[in-house]
């Protein structure tokens, strides 16, 4: 069951990331007058991701005591 865990964790990360720097490309493309819009989207996008990978972290450590709680009771 923990191996499901790790899997979808790992899928999921791999979509926020490609997600994340499409976006990024996308605000790239805005128009240069605007760069008050594209420094504040890009300080959301960071803080974003910090949150993400916080949520991410905290996923792989309940996983890994599953791991090892599943192991003992093997």
């Amino acid at each position: 069951m923990a191996s499901v865990g790790f899997r979808w964790l790992d899928i999921l990360e791999k979509e926020f990331d490609k997600a994340f720097v499409d976006l990024d490309l996308a605000i790239g493309e805005l128009d240069p007058e605007e760069l008050d819009i594209v420094y504040r989207v890009r300080q959301k996008l960071c803080t974003l991701s910090s949150c993400f990978a916080q949520l991410t972290h905290k996923a792989q450590t309940i996983f890994q005591s599953s791991a090892k709680i599943e192991v003992k009771n093997q």
